[in-house]
């Protein structure tokens, strides 16, 4: 009767390791969505000089904010 225990629990320690250690969730919600575009008011450093400015007065180059002053 042991033994039996024993392996029904070995079995379901892999199956649980091989759906990666999570249990499959069953009414959950899903994440939250992050929003994409960042709000108007959001601050950004200048990759330049290190002022922070709001994204609307930023400039974006090559994946980098500047302020006005340092373009």
């Amino acid at each position: 009767m042991i033994l039996k225990l024993i392996i029904f629990a070995a079995i379901g320690i892999f199956i649980y390791k091989l759906m990666g250690g999570k249990l499959p969730s069953v009414g959950m919600k899903s994440k939250p969505k992050v929003k994409k575009n960042p709000d108007s008011d959001t601050l950004v450093e200048c990759s330049k000089c290190g002022t922070y400015v709001t994204i609307e007065e930023a400039t974006l180059i090559n994946g980098k904010y500047y302020c006005d002053e340092c373009v």
